[in-house]
């Protein structure tokens, strides 16, 4: 049978092919990875994300309007001028009174009325102060601007845990961008202390009543980059190779190293149609294990040390919907004892996706060997009898 000749045309129509089917294929691999995530993630995250999404849209999609709202928040809203300017009228008032006071009583009232309000215009400005760092921070990380990462993923803006989902709904109230029924509201509450009140449909019917100062200094935090950081430690060195030399897990190339395999167990596989076969190494998983099973550990006591930094990957990269339970447990961390061993355990298992238990070595042609030919003898005439 003859080889196949090749022309432009049947070349060119064989590359097109396997573009197509690499397209389709990243196509279906994609659509696969999102609503594998999608499924993974916590109602609340869902919910998160929504908030956020519809948020975004509308800042968006209509920028010159989302301006204008944004012109009415934060420190441009006319209820922090107004309170700022009873107060200034409130102390103008209280030490005339002290000026012209009869009584001893009506000196010492006017006094402590003052005083509180003197106490709370300066807490006024310290939020302005403050309220100017949230509002850039708000709409830089929760938007994703200025080289950010996205809210809601690796590196972006934390979108759940603690009150961190009340907190950017009040933050889009405050920047404008919650709809026109939303409210933020600036008053002193008891002890003279400056408070903030939303309302609007975004808070679905509810209203939330907070500390100014502290409400507004309140930080979501950012999602730790947890596949990084486990590429980080398997790339770390744990042991040396056949030349002595310092070897992690995996190389920078993200495949094991040969110190992690047991090179003398590889196998060879055939493709169905017996073309091609495909080398395959095991891992060596109890070394692999061995060698991460402390370091992991660490990592993550270090991260219970702090109960927001845990319950933060807890809630974000750990997909839970409830936030850890705050305790004191015996080895000294705010964290409930049962949920400090389910947090090791999803630590350590984070990095079985960087740890396949083969590596793939080179992929050849099966060479097919040629049947040697058939040798015939051939029947020799004896001529010296002939006749």
């Amino acid at each position: 049978m003859e080889a196949k000749q090749n022309t432009f045309t049947s070349v060119n129509k064989e590359a097109n092919k396997i573009w197509n089917t690499a397209i389709e294929n990243l196509a279906v691999d994609t659509a696969k990875s999102i609503s594998q995530q999608m499924s993974s993630m916590s109602a609340s995250q869902k919910e998160a994300a929504t908030v956020q999404r519809n948020i975004a849209a509308r800042l968006f999609d209509n920028q010159e309007d989302a301006l204008k709202n944004i012109k009415k928040g934060g420190i441009k809203n006319p209820s922090l001028a107004k309170l700022g300017n009873d107060l200034i009228w409130g102390i103008y008032h209280a030490n005339a009174a002290m000026t012209n006071a009869k009584t001893k009583k009506e000196s010492n009232d006017a006094s402590v009325a003052s005083s509180s309000l003197n106490k709370s215009l300066r807490e006024l400005y310290q939020i302005i102060e403050i309220g100017k760092d949230t509002d850039a921070m708000f709409m830089q990380e929760y938007f994703g601007l200025e080289d950010a990462k996205n809210p809601g993923q690796p590196g972006g803006m934390a979108l759940v845990g603690r009150d961190t989902p009340k907190w950017c709904k009040t933050m889009a109230i405050r920047s404008g961008l919650a709809g026109d029924d939303a409210n933020e509201e600036y008053f002193v509450g008891k002890d003279s202390e400056i408070r903030l009140r939303y309302t609007g449909s975004i808070l679905d019917g509810g209203v939330v009543d907070k500390p100014a100062l502290t409400w507004l200094a309140y930080d979501p935090g950012v999602i730790l980059d947890l596949k990084a950081e486990n590429i980080k430690m398997l790339q770390a060195p744990s042991t040396l190779n056949v030349n002595g030399e310092q070897v992690g897990i995996i190389d920078n190339s993200l495949q094991y190293n040969d110190a992690y395999l047991l090179l003398d167990q590889k196998y060879v596989e055939v493709s169905s149609d017996g073309k091609m076969q495909t080398e395959f190494i095991p891992a060596n998983m109890a070394k692999i294990v061995n060698d991460t099973k402390a370091r992991s550990a660490a990592r993550a006591n270090a991260l219970l040390n702090n109960y927001d930094d845990a319950n933060r990957v807890w809630r974000n990269n750990f997909n839970m919907e409830e936030d850890l339970k705050f305790a004191v447990a015996a080895n000294g961390k705010n964290v409930d004892a049962g949920q400090q061993a389910e947090f090791q355990e999803l630590m350590f298992s984070s990095l079985k996706e960087l740890l396949p238990t083969v590596a793939v070595g080179k992929t050849t042609e099966v060479v097919q060997e040629q049947p040697k030919p058939e040798v015939v003898e051939e029947e020799v005439i004896d001529e010296t009898f002939a006749v």
